[in-house]
């Protein structure tokens, strides 16, 4: 439409004020509905005057009022441009284009290279048209942060667009995205930081012809074609990787883990969970090289992950913060109990499944007093006893899942609501008080 937009923002500068900020604003805009009754409410009709007056000088003040009304009511085309900037701000990309098809007006502020900084696509959304249209008007060279989740249309433009400040970048569950675009992404983006790469099913690699990358974090999980050789030669150029998360690239062995300590020296984060083919030989090579740098560890549900691999763990990564081993039904209280010494600062495990006691709930009440998040579903041999002892010692416990541990009743279950009260409790049994 040509014309002036019909929302109407009645008594905007009286009623809403400004020290309830845009935010405010923004979350009434779409339900906004000017009320006949009430829409002259404001400071100038508390006036003593008017109300002491005669009827018959409320008669000759009432078109007064309503022209009053009537100049301060404004159409969100009318706003300043300043005003506009901040309200579209708060708006999701998706939400821009939409209301910049409403009129010329918004079309022009909707385009402000000010908002083209942060930009995010969903499955509803065209990358080929969306990209060409912000190729169109100049902004490609603005953005820093480029998220594309399940978008359609051929993400190939990407690589023929300069992108020289982007930082990350996201292409999540693009069908069309192959190695040849990655690696032309990667050429193109001289400051990107991160890569999301999940569900990209034909990429193998994420290589560059460039001989050292900026990247500090990649994603590639579910990359299903990911293989040791592709992750051996995608580690290569990133020698300032500290985060990798390769959930359920089943492909992948021991020497990926190899790989990882011999390009990647300052890891700080890695996820494994899922890679059936990952061994205690792996986990052994990985937490000995790199144990001090290491604060996160996944490998849930790598069913060959034993307490041979974590009692290496427990020895050399001393700095470990979490740890995922759900899933890892070889793992017993004797792997535990040399985490709890060996890892004081841990604040989240995840042990589901695992083949442990009451031995390991009182080792980690004593050995991690920060714990914050602990999930132990799935542990049969788990009783009311280790519960009330953990739960007394670790207070600020926040979230427990004990779902699926037949041996805890009510007894357990009212222990932690009475030491740790802050904590939200997760489990399966009916039977158990909200």
């Amino acid at each position: 439409m040509d014309g002036s937009c019909p929302l109407l923002l009645s008594n905007f500068g009286e009623q809403n004020g400004s020290d309830r900020g845009v935010g405010y604003l923004v979350q009434k805009l779409p339900l906004y509905r000017p009320s006949p009754d009430t829409s002259d409410l404001g400071y100038h009709t508390l006036d003593n005057s008017a109300c002491r007056s005669s009827s018959s000088t409320s008669n000759v003040t009432a078109p007064i009022k309503h022209q009053h009304q009537h100049q301060q009511q404004k159409t969100l085309c009318q706003l300043d441009e300043e005003l506009l900037l901040k309200i579209f701000d708060w708006l999701t990309t998706k939400e821009r284009c939409t209301v910049a098809q409403t009129c010329h007006r918004l079309r022009e502020v909707a385009w402000h290279p000010s908002l083209w900084h942060d930009i995010e696509m969903d499955h509803t959304q065209c990358v080929t048209a969306a990209m060409n249209a912000i190729a169109y008007h100049g902004h490609h060279s603005r953005i820093h942060r480029l998220i594309l989740d399940g978008a359609s249309g051929h993400p190939g433009v990407l690589a023929a667009l300069p992108l020289p400040r982007l930082t990350t970048l996201a292409l999540r569950h693009l069908r069309h995205v192959n190695d040849d675009i990655v690696a032309a992404i990667l050429d193109n983006c001289m400051h990107l930081r991160e890569l999301d790469l999940t569900g990209c099913a034909f990429v193998t690699r994420a290589y560059t012809h460039r001989s050292a990358l900026q990247l500090q974090s990649l994603d590639m999980s579910d990359c299903h074609g990911v293989d040791d050789a592709g992750l051996a030669l995608t580690l290569s150029r990133m020698p300032h990787l500290s985060c990798l998360y390769l959930r359920r690239c089943a492909r992948i062995t021991d020497a990926s883990l190899v790989a990882v300590t011999s390009y990647c020296g300052t890891l700080r984060q890695l996820s494994v969970s899922d890679c059936g083919r990952v061994t205690d030989f792996g986990v052994r090579e990985l937490a000995a090289r790199l144990g001090p740098s290491l604060r996160y560890l996944s490998v849930g549900k790598c069913d060959r992950v034993s307490d041979a691999g974590i009692l290496v763990v427990a020895r050399h990564c001393y700095k470990l913060r979490y740890l995922n081993a759900r899933g890892c039904e070889a793992l017993s209280d004797t792997a535990v109990l040399a985490l709890a010494k060996g890892c004081p600062r841990m604040r989240a495990f995840d042990l589901g499944k695992c083949d442990i006691g009451d031995a390991t709930l009182e080792a980690l009440s004593t050995g991690c007093p920060n714990l914050k998040k602990l999930s132990l579903r799935g542990c049969e041999r788990i009783t009311d006893d280790g519960l009330e002892a953990l739960a007394y010692y670790v207070r600020g416990l926040r979230q427990l899942n004990i779902g699926d541990c037949p041996k805890v009743t009510c007894l357990g279950y009212r222990a932690v609501k009475r030491y740790c009260r802050r904590c939200v409790i997760e489990h399966t049994n009916p039977g158990f008080s909200s």
